[in-house]
């Protein structure tokens, strides 16, 4: 099967948008992901993938924790600044309110939060599959972004 056909056979399965953000000698990372899913309950485990080239795999490797942010519905705008490669790690935190800010930044107003800690990596072909166990959390009302067939979506209407 040839790639653009996976892809968009698999972007027929809906998912939540989230911002996986950490922190390494001082300076935060971050980037936008919709690999997310719950691994156990007990412990709390959750699992994430991230593209074996994305400059991100360095810092979080290095510091070992992470914030995952759930993006409630009107933070597309943020989705696509931490999707894109162009812009400076400066660029995407400009002006974006933080509640926490190491080792992992929790950024301000999202559906919710999970801090993490890293528990394993596993190759996936050109992603990494990172494995972390859930430290805390937490969560607020809204509704969530959603991402299909290679759009934004939200509960209410299709955005």
């Amino acid at each position: 099967m040839n790639t653009q056909e996976f892809r968009k056979i698999c972007g027929q399965f809906a998912t939540g948008v989230a911002v996986v953000t950490t922190s390494h000698n001082g300076e935060n990372f971050g980037l936008t992901v919709n690999s997310f899913t719950s691994v156990s309950l007990d412990p709390s485990m959750v699992l994430f993938c991230v593209d074996r080239k994305a400059r991100f795999n360095q810092p979080v490797q290095q510091s070992g924790l992470l914030a995952i942010n759930f993006l409630k519905e009107h933070q597309k705008e943020l989705s696509n600044r931490f999707a894109n490669p162009t812009l400076s790690i400066e660029e995407r935190y400009q002006n974006l309110t933080l509640t926490k800010e190491n080792p992992a930044p929790v950024i301000a107003d999202v559906l919710g939060h999970l801090e993490c800690q890293i528990e394993a990596i596993h190759d996936g072909g050109d992603h990494h599959i990172y494995v972390a166990r859930v430290l805390s959390g937490a969560f607020e009302q809204g509704e969530p972004l959603l991402y299909y067939a290679g759009n934004y979506k939200s509960l209410s209407s299709d955005s």
